[in-house]
């Protein structure tokens, strides 16, 4: 479903506040949320979206709330094109679970290389298939703790909800502990 739970959004705009991002990268926009999030906070700050599918930045004026808008797959960013782009802050509100695990994994290890905080919120245990036939809704893969351990990450549950903060290879000037 484009929508993501509230569980985290206290902790999310905490976050965003203690991390000051200069620029905000969003892979499954879906509805918006975390752009409109960002933007409430930050209304200046550059907002790039990826969106698989193309009715929803439409439907939900994707346009008006990101500064881009990139109709592709989260999978596009390990090809050539964005090998050298490096990302500040990388949001992934409700995206991982959609992906098979392999590519959720190789997914990652690419981000960490390329940027300074990755935010990952995901249902756990939540049992979905294509919704409205968008197959891309459909979950693939179950994520838990151990399979954030190769990153220097912290791990939070809230109800049927699990965030993960990872820190990037970028410079940074924040420890992880003081997210």
């Amino acid at each position: 479903m484009p929508y993501s739970s509230e569980n985290f959004d206290q902790k999310i705009e905490k976050i965003l506040k203690k991390i000051s991002p200069k620029e905000f990268f969003d892979i499954g926009a879906g509805a918006g949320k975390y752009g409109i999030m960002t933007k409430r906070i930050y209304p200046f700050i550059n907002t790039t979206a990826i969106e698989i599918e193309k009715d929803y930045i439409a439907k939900f004026d994707l346009n008006k709330i990101y500064s881009e808008v990139w109709n592709i797959s989260a999978l596009d960013l390990m090809k050539e094109k964005f090998i050298d782009k490096s990302f500040d802050v990388v949001m992934m509100g409700d995206v991982i679970e959609h992906l098979k695990k392999s590519e959720g994994v190789d997914l990652l290890n690419f981000l960490v290389y390329r940027t300074r905080w990755i935010i990952i919120e995901f249902p756990y245990h939540y049992l979905q298939n294509s919704v409205d036939g968008y197959y891309s809704e459909a979950h693939m893969s179950v994520w838990d703790k151990s399979d954030f351990s190769l990153f220097e990450s912290k791990f939070y549950k809230k109800k049927s909800q699990r965030l993960v903060i990872i820190k990037g290879y970028l410079e940074n000037k924040i420890s992880l502990d003081k997210v």
